[in-house]
């Protein structure tokens, strides 16, 4: 370093503070008293005297040589001397007394490793009191002093060491004294002011001096202004204090976050957290089984931030041939949690998912850090750092918010293998909707609803057997609906097993007492584990064309039957069958009752499971006075709609597995051929079909006559617009099949779900005819879209219903 550009010290600790005589008939820096630094650093111990002279006390201290030495014991004050080993010696005489205060201080340079050369040292006030009877009277000040406090060397000297300080409190003042009088070093923080009246934190530090005995004689006190110093640590204190808050609150929230079957759910939560309060922006990759076709893909399934939201939802294909890759396969459990994206892909193939992730996140300094599963790696959370970097506190947050992300996505890809497994279950269970359309010559609507709080597996089911001839030749039909205790797996197989001996039973009986016992007889001997309520009936034709009704139930709630009649407007009288009620299927053999009723035309039956009226807002006692309620002002014209003011009044989302069978006798004038009378309300029909084809053609028919209750005149149209809705996620998609209709202001909507997402394509006819025009004749006939669902998708369709302007 250059003598024009000094370099600056800082002074640290001190080394040794000494008092020396000048004094002519004295010996040449005569050591009159020292601090217990000083005696620590000569190796005093105890009561040991301290060396004669200057010369002696540094060879016990082992000060290194220098001219400055020799300076002091001719009774010169230098400014300051730096010397080896890092220390800086500075003295000051005492006015009217031929005596000298050395202070011997460590130092640090403020710019480390640079030369030796010119320094400039900055360190606090000193002042040097004299232990006089029982005060501390001030004997000499540098100009350091005056510059901290203000205070002039004129003011103070002579006088108690109180007038150090201009406050005038007296607990500080007090604290003061005690400060000066220990036996060691001590520090004193107030508030005071300086002579000009400005405010400051005055800090005192103080250092007894002891003679050769061992007798106290004198204080040096240091004095700084920390006012900006204290500031600054008490912004860093509180803004370390708000980041570690910051830190404990994300740790909270991604505590706080739960999964659901779409592991996109939880993850979503976790980034959106990340990038508010961590990093400048993250995403996830997840590793997904790809729709269609061997092998997987990557996929940004969430993103966050200004720097990665634009890549949402790109995704990147991998097959086996590929091969290990350190994104998606790091090297055992030891490797490292963050790692830098760009250093991963060198040397990579430019469709590896590291090249590929590099070039998404190019030149954002963005970090991977892998979502292992309990065995494998199922995504890669990445994030891009704030330009400060990350620190310690941020990484221990991130690999936490890894470790959360990576069990949240396994464990609800292992809820959703679950959950489709249970629904694969429980819809194999539920009827063909060949039952329905077999009971010739009545209006029957079922409905099925799953708890999703149960992984959608249960115990409840209903059942429409076609029709069989009697014994007296009549045309019989059966209608089961049931509840098997319990919601999982266990209940859903109990539930298939007595599905499975009821229809055994019915075949081999027609009265519903006799097929009750031998339900009873037949799970006894199957020791099958849960208990069931269960209640069955049998719709016979009679030779007059009218219709009766038997049944017999097991602890299941009563069936109700609405008579017709009525005149529109008015409420029609609904019957609680609560006759023919024995217990439960599992608790043993015994006789069975059977009831009978006679039914009209206009009449109404209605099974139904308790999911139906109970929640946990409403006993089930007042929901089958809801139900009845509802069922006797019911408008509806088919028993379609009578369904949909049922699930309308009690309402549309059921807490509990809910299975609903209604059948209507038609009335006399559609025996006849004419068309149903139109009804304003409801104005909407959904249905529930499985995924084969025989679902079209009851789509078809259910379609036709909803238009017909509305009083629609797009029955054609919305005939071929479902056939080939429902054809195309009966042949191309999976899951049951939903279909749904809303009468909405000028146009008649369709939808129909199914669990592929897949959407349908209007493409160009193949020249050979065998297809490719289904979805333009869907378009030309009204507006068409889709819908993506947590499982699959829904296509809708908008038949206009009134002219256009």
């Amino acid at each position: 370093m250059s003598r024009s550009s000094p370099q600056a010290l800082a002074l640290r600790e001190p080394a040794a503070l000494l008092l020396l005589s000048t004094a002519p008939a004295t010996a040449a820096g005569e050591l009159l008293a020292l601090d217990g630094t000083a005696r620590a650093a000569a190796g005093l111990a105890g009561g040991e005297a301290p060396p004669r002279d200057l010369t002696a006390f540094r060879r016990c201290a082992g000060l290194p040589d220098h001219p400055v030495w020799d300076r002091l014991e001719g009774g010169e004050a230098p400014a300051g001397e730096r010397l080896p080993g890092d220390l800086w010696v500075s003295a000051g005489r005492v006015p009217g007394r031929d005596q000298l205060l050395v202070t011997v201080v460590h130092t640090q340079a403020t710019e480390p490793g640079a030369p030796p050369g010119d320094v400039v040292a900055a360190g606090p006030g000193t002042a040097l009191s004299a232990l006089r009877r029982d005060d501390l009277v001030v004997e000499w000040v540098d100009g350091g002093f005056t510059r901290t406090t203000g205070t002039p060397a004129g003011e103070v000297l002579g006088r108690s060491s109180h007038h150090l300080v201009r406050t005038r409190d007296e607990a500080a003042l007090a604290e003061l004294d005690r400060s000066a009088r220990r036996d060691g070093p001590a520090t004193l923080t107030l508030l005071d002011h300086r002579a000009d009246g400005t405010a400051f934190l005055h800090q005192v530090r103080t250092f007894p001096l002891a003679d050769r005995t061992g007798a106290p004689t004198h204080v040096v006190s240091w004095h700084s202004d920390v006012t900006r110093r204290t500031a600054e640590e008490h912004t860093d204190a509180r803004a370390a204090e708000r980041r570690a808050t910051a830190r404990l609150e994300v740790l909270r929230r991604l505590d706080g976050v739960v999964a659901e079957d779409d592991p996109t759910h939880g993850v979503q939560a976790i980034v959106r957290v990340l990038g508010d309060h961590v990093v400048a922006a993250a995403m996830v990759l997840l590793l997904r089984d790809r729709p269609s076709g061997p092998g997987a893909e990557v996929e940004v399934a969430v993103a966050h931030g200004p720097h990665l939201h634009g890549l949402l939802g790109r995704s990147l294909p991998r097959t086996r041939q590929d091969g290990p890759d350190p994104l998606l396969d790091p090297a055992g459990p030891d490797a490292p949690d963050v790692l830098d994206v760009a250093s991963l892909a060198a040397g990579r193939p430019a469709g590896s998912p590291s090249a590929w992730l590099a070039g998404l996140t190019a030149g954002t300094g963005a970090l991977a850090l892998p979502l292992r599963g309990r065995e494998d790696v199922v995504g890669v959370l990445v994030v891009v750092p704030h330009p400060a970097g990350i620190g310690p506190e941020d990484r221990t947050v991130l690999t936490s918010a890894a470790r959360r992300a990576g069990l949240l996505v396994e464990n609800a890809r292992l809820h959703a293998r679950e959950h489709a497994l249970a629904e694969t279950l429980q819809r194999s269970m539920l009827p063909d909707p060949a039952g329905a359309d077999g009971i010739d010559g009545l209006d029957v609507w079922t409905f099925y609803s799953s708890n999703v709080e149960h992984a959608q597996v249960g115990g409840d089911w209903y059942d429409v057997l076609p029709g069989s001839t009697g014994d007296g030749g009549q045309h019989v039909a059966g209608i089961v609906v049931g509840d098997v205790v319990g919601h999982d797996v266990e209940a859903a197989a109990a539930m298939g097993q007595i599905r499975s001996v009821v229809r055994s039973a019915a075949h081999e009986f027609d009265d519903p007492a006799s097929v009750l016992m031998r339900v009873d007889q037949l799970t006894g001997g199957m020791r099958i584990a849960r208990m069931a309520s269960l209640v069955y009936a049998t719709l016979q034709r009679l030779d007059d064309g009218g219709w009766e009704m038997a049944w017999s139930s097991a602890g299941h709630l009563p069936p109700l039957l609405r008579r017709g009649g009525a005149a529109d407007g008015e409420p029609r009288r609904v019957e609680v069958l609560s006759e023919a009620t024995g217990t439960l299927v599992g608790l043993g053999e015994r006789p069975r009752p059977t009831r009978e009723r006679a039914l009209a035309p206009g009449d109404v039956l209605v099974f139904y499971t308790d999911g139906l009226i109970e929640t946990r807002a409403r006993p089930m006692h007042d929901g089958l006075e809801v139900l009845v309620d509802v069922l006797g002002r019911s408008r509806a014209r088919d028993a379609a709609g009578i369904g949909e003011e049922l699930l309308a009044g009690l309402g549309d989302t059921p807490e509990d597995d809910t299975a609903i069978v209604v059948v209507r006798v038609p009335e006399e004038s559609e025996r006849d051929g004419e068309p149903l009378p139109t009804a304003d309300t409801p104005r909407r029909r959904r249905w529930q079909l499985p995924s084969e084809p025989s679902s079209i053609g009851k789509a078809r028919h259910a379609t036709l006559r909803a238009c017909a209750v509305w009083g629609l005149e797009v029955g054609p149209q919305a005939e071929i617009v479902v056939s080939e809705l429902v054809a195309n996620a009966v042949l191309h998609g999976w899951g049951t099949v939903g279909l749904r209709l809303f009468d909405l202001p000028g146009a008649l909507r369709l939808e129909v779900e199914d669990d592929s997402p897949e959407e349908p394509q209007v493409v160009e006819a193949r020249p050979d005819g065998g297809g490719g025009h289904g979805m333009r004749l869907v378009a030309s006939l009204g507006r068409w879209g889709t819908t993506r669902t947590r499982r699959g998708k829904i296509v809708w369709v908008e038949i206009p219903t009134a002219p256009k302007d």
